[in-house]
């Protein structure tokens, strides 16, 4: 369920519960690149995009 940018996405179970991790890393107007992450459930956004990079933690490949 990408949103027009490139990410990495992976199902993970969390207490019983499916959620799909979404990291992409994005490019500011000045160049700088930087990594958001956002969680969904049933394809609907519980966490929207913020910065960080979570992709370590579950072995996301970058």
């Amino acid at each position: 369920m990408p949103d027009g940018h490139d990410c990495v996405e992976l199902p993970t179970i969390i207490n019983n519960v499916e959620y799909l991790l979404q990291s992409r890393t994005v490019a500011t107007a000045d160049g700088a690149r930087h990594s958001e992450y956002r969680v969904l459930l049933d394809g609907v956004v519980v966490k929207s995009w913020t910065p960080g990079d979570i992709r370590a933690y579950f072995a996301i490949p970058g």
